[in-house]
């Protein structure tokens, strides 16, 4: 008995150290909060935060929050707001996925161990359309520099 809660425990340590364990758990925790236990939101633009707290795995050498872990908390976020629209619901049915093609942060302040902090949508433009063009047009830009045409960007 003794040697099989070891086994379990030298797994779950794996699990944590080698497949960032938080972040694979978080995720499902928040689509799951979000289905459960918040109102549903019509409005796929509607304002929406996202409240977490720094973990230990979030730390850095300098003991605030890395970088890459806002991003992280952002994609988690992402997850929770498409579940509360339904969109989440609506791709598996269709047996899609949701894909990111770009992201951008703006770090605002140093957080640290334990901290609360919420993760909040930029402000949309006034002009929603011209920005959805302005993307389009960047999106084609980089895949000419790149060497890629319109067709490969399905692949």
């Amino acid at each position: 008995m003794l040697e099989l809660l070891a086994a379990a425990l030298a797994l779950a340590l794996a699990y944590f150290a080698l497949l960032d364990g938080w972040y694979l758990v978080r995720v499902p925790c928040a689509v799951l909060r979000a289905r459960l236990l918040q109102p549903r939101v019509r409005d796929l633009l509607a304002e929406q935060r996202y409240p977490g707290r720094v973990l230990p795995s979030d730390l850095d050498l300098l003991l605030h929050m890395n970088n890459a872990r806002y991003l992280r908390e952002a994609d988690v976020a992402r997850a929770a707001h498409l579940a509360r629209c339904g969109v989440l619901g609506a791709l598996r049915e269709l047996g899609a996925h949701a894909v990111l093609a770009a992201s951008c942060a703006r770090y605002r302040r140093s957080l640290r161990l334990f901290e609360a902090f919420e993760v909040e949508p930029p402000e949309l433009p006034e002009d929603l359309q011209h920005w959805v063009s302005y993307n389009e047009a960047s999106s084609r830009l980089l895949r000419a520099e790149s060497g890629l045409d319109a067709s490969s960007k399905d692949q």
